[in-house]
């Protein structure tokens, strides 16, 4: 609780009194309104300065001080107590002072919220300072119900966090007095606040890359927005807002030429959708639905052949064979090798700066066919990698349909197979938007791992270790 929460209650809404000191030699000045403690510590610390520093004789400062008082209720009480209240020290004065002016019980108060006090989820460090303002104005007005050290060290005790609680528990602490006691539990607390800071940080990379590896699988029908309503403003549609999403949908003859080419669709703009040859068949004529602009992706070349690489390269043509023409010269019977064969993935560990203790897994496609090793920037972003810029000269990747690949950026990468048995040595990854696998070992990586592939027993055999990071052995 704030200091100034943990004071008594004001009898009414008048104004609190104010300090007034021009130099610290000077008498100072309390103000017309009320008095609550804060205020009162300021006058008893003034008064104390105006001791110091003045060249009054102490027997004589209270008749000056007590002059400093506009308050009317103040001045009667010092006025029928004149003589007897000028004979008085300073710290008489103010004792006395303190049970005239401030309200009854006041010291209960902030006895009660000193005892009551939790620290919940402050900083140690923080509430501790709270607590110890609180017992300061208590032991400054001499009252009894000040605490020791040791006893605001046993309320700190008892009332910090449960996670602060079992690390002290679990800590031996060497401090003998209470102000090392202080440091240390200080610096057991931002310990456990940089842990949590830590592991909430991972949680929200891991959430984060959780929810974009969702968008990627997300259904089409999930993109669609509904149809605006029939009880919209006509009004709306004229915003500047609504103009630029207008804009925004709009297809140009650009947008159109690149849909044209990549067997788009020019409702639900997708490319490769399967339904160019028959606009009825498309999910947003068929739902009564609308572009998205939330989940709008600008129609781009680079857009375009990411979902290229994401079809079907092949397909299968069967129709049912009848016995009679088991002997027909059209049979062909099943061939050896198999027209289509799997592809070589091995699965290997990254790791990053980010995230050191908990490496991420993923199946990385082997191909002695490519002359790069290629990363997607989703895997990049997802391992918080540092990137480089990548030559101008080193841009030089194509697909077999002859189509640029371009690469602008590249990371460096350390990867290990068999949770550890097997690591490699640092390696350079181009990276490409849009790639469909997360990660391509080409040639470079190959070769410089020495790496044997054996496409017919589907090993790839690190030469120098025996290692097969296809098949690694159980832990």
């Amino acid at each position: 609780m704030p200091l100034s929460d943990s004071l008594m209650p004001l009898t009414n809404n008048r104004p609190l009194a104010e300090v007034k000191v021009s130099k610290l030699k000077d008498c100072p000045m309390l103000t017309l309104g009320q008095l609550d403690v804060k205020k009162f510590q300021e006058w008893s610390n003034a008064c104390h300065q105006y001791l110091k520093h003045s060249e009054k004789k102490p027997e004589e400062i209270v008749r000056f001080i007590a002059d400093g008082m506009l308050e009317p209720r103040f001045v009667k009480w010092y006025h029928a107590n004149q003589t007897r209240i000028d004979a008085l020290s300073l710290d008489k004065y103010l004792t006395e002072f303190a049970k005239y002016a401030l309200p009854c019980k006041w010291e209960h108060g902030i006895c009660n919220t000193l005892l009551s006090s939790k620290q919940r989820n402050k900083p140690f460090a923080d509430w501790q300072i709270e607590l110890e303002n609180l017992n300061a104005l208590l032991a400054n007005t001499k009252s009894t119900c000040s605490l020791s050290d040791a006893s605001v060290q046993a309320q700190l005790e008892a009332n910090m966090n449960q996670d602060l609680c079992a690390k002290l528990n679990n800590t031996n602490l060497i401090a003998t007095t209470f102000p090392d006691w202080i440091r240390e539990v200080t610096e057991l607390d931002e310990d456990l606040h940089e842990e949590n800071a830590c592991t909430q940080h991972l949680i929200d990379a891991n959430n984060a890359a959780c929810a974009a590896e969702r968008q990627k699988h997300k259904p089409l029908a999930e993109h669609l927005s509904d149809p605006p309503t029939r009880t919209q403003s006509p009004s709306l549609m004229g915003s500047s807002a609504n103009a630029n999403i207008l804009r925004l949908l709009q297809l140009t003859e650009d947008k159109k030429r690149i849909l044209k080419e990549h067997k788009g669709c020019t409702q639900c703009q997708v490319f490769y959708c399967g339904h160019t040859e028959d606009l009825n068949k498309c999910p947003m004529k068929i739902n009564n639905t609308w572009l998205d602009p939330k989940n709008y992706k600008m129609l781009t070349l680079e857009t375009a052949l990411a979902a290229k690489n994401k079809t079907v390269t092949g397909y299968a043509y069967a129709e049912e064979i009848h016995d009679d023409d088991m002997d027909s010269d059209s049979y062909i019977p099943p061939s050896d090798p198999p027209l289509t064969g799997q592809h070589m993935k091995a699965t290997v560990e990254l790791s990053s700066p980010s995230i050191p203790s908990f490496p991420i897994s993923v199946k990385a496609l082997l191909d002695n066919g490519c002359p790069s090793t290629v990363i997607s920037d989703a895997l990049v972003t997802r391992l918080g990698l540092c990137c480089f810029p990548l030559p101008k000269e080193e841009d030089n990747l194509t697909s077999l349909l002859e189509l640029l690949l371009h690469c602008k950026e590249y990371v460096k990468l350390e990867l290990s197979a068999g949770k550890g048995a097997w690591s490699s040595g640092v390696s350079r990854a181009k990276i490409n938007v849009g790639l469909p696998v997360p990660l391509l070992l080409g040639i470079p990586f190959l070769s410089s791992e020495q790496i044997m592939l054996d496409v017919h027993a589907r090993t790839a055999i690190d030469k120098r270790t025996g290692f097969n990071i296809m098949a690694p052995p159980p832990p």
